[in-house]
């Protein structure tokens, strides 16, 4: 971990000669691959990129300014449970749409898949992540402080999917998490719901702007809003759609879900909220209407089938990935973060009362 060592320890700026010296080449080798210089194979100019990211020379800075997009190798950096369909379809689509625009730009991509493990140790993050040439860096759902700060030591442009940067370090691209939960929270009020709960599990700072959202909803309608009558929270680092059904079944069990609809923070807590209805022997919509965030394929085949809020997942990458090219262009300008919006769809777990 002696490179993020040296860059916290704020020592001097890293020079060509040290990537040179680095890499085991000479400086005026390293001088061809920052100008696109003829002679350099593609196995040495990884290399010197490599030296170069291990010492915090910035990558951009041996970028040959007419290099082809074709050219580019960037890094994925997400969670392995992401790319599998369990419980993690939203992501699972955003990383297949990252890949495919990466295929179609003609860009080398590394994927990094992270463990729990990486959550707790950073240098074993920091020695994963370092291994391995890249000019550019997206993350997909990873956003925890540490980890961004590990990524910052890379010293490339970073864009963040579906995460969360309060240092405004890194561009990121996001559904518009406040004003989807608004628009559904709304929609539940106009169909003379007035008893409204929020069934949420508040572990990152995202999920908390779709809790800003139904708050928000709330208050325009002149309706008052309390985290203890109006907020269930499932935390847990380890959630499932069981949790939410014997939750929601013990509230109705002991009388305290005051509620005639729920607004659910995904679809897959709305399934479990569904089922805990069920098993209680109540009905949805007829006992309780229910809504949620994410408009996952499954929201349509359940049944009831989902009312739900989503957005063009897809999108969320192809955007990751075009703000990516961007940077690597230009480095200058300010930090941009780009909300992908959100619609409604109306199925049947909804009802006026």
């Amino acid at each position: 971990m002696e490179a993020l060592a040296d860059y916290k320890a704020g020592r001097e700026k890293p020079r060509q000669s040290d990537v040179a010296k680095r890499a085991g080449v000479s400086p005026s080798t390293v001088s061809k691959v920052i100008n696109g210089g003829p002679g350099i194979s593609a196995e040495l100019r990884g290399r010197v990129m490599q030296a170069a990211q291990e010492i915090g020379f910035h990558i951009a800075e041996l970028r040959p300014a007419a290099v082809e997009r074709g050219a580019y190798r960037i890094k994925l950096i997400t969670n392995y449970q992401f790319l599998t369909y369990d419980g993690n379809y939203f992501h699972a689509e955003v990383i297949q749409s990252v890949l495919a625009e990466c295929e179609r730009a003609g860009i080398e991509i590394d994927t990094v898949l992270l463990d729990r493990d990486h959550q707790n140790d950073m240098e074993k993050f920091w020695d994963q992540i370092r291994s391995g040439a890249a000019e550019g860096v997206i993350l997909v759902g990873v956003d925890m402080p540490p980890m961004l700060e590990v990524v910052r030591a890379l010293g490339v442009p970073v864009v963040m999917v579906n995460g969360n940067d309060p240092n405004c370090q890194f561009d990121s691209v996001m559904p518009a998490f406040r004003d989807g939960s608004r628009i559904a929270t709304r929609y539940l009020i106009e169909q003379g719901h007035r008893d409204i709960v929020h069934v949420t599990h508040l572990y990152r700072p995202l999920i908390r702007r779709r809790l800003d959202g139904f708050r928000e909803a709330l208050e325009e309608a002149g309706l008052p809003f309390s985290f203890e009558r109006n907020v269930i929270d499932i935390s847990s680092g380890h959630f499932s759609a069981e949790q939410a059904a014997s939750v929601v079944a013990e509230r109705i069990a002991n009388g305290t879900l005051n509620a005639t609809a729920l607004f659910c923070v995904s679809d897959y807590t709305a399934f479990g909220v569904v089922q805990g209805i069920l098993r209680s022997g109540k009905t949805v919509p007829g006992d309780y209407s229910v809504a949620s965030f994410d408009d996952l394929p499954l929201a349509q085949l359940c049944r009831p089938a989902l009312t739900s809020v989503g957005v063009d997942r897809r999108a969320l990458g192809r955007i990751a990935v075009e703000r990516l090219l961007s940077r690597l262009e230009s480095v200058e300008g300010p930090t941009l973060r780009i909300e992908v919006g959100a619609r409604l769809t109306i199925r049947d777990s909804t009802r006026p009362v």
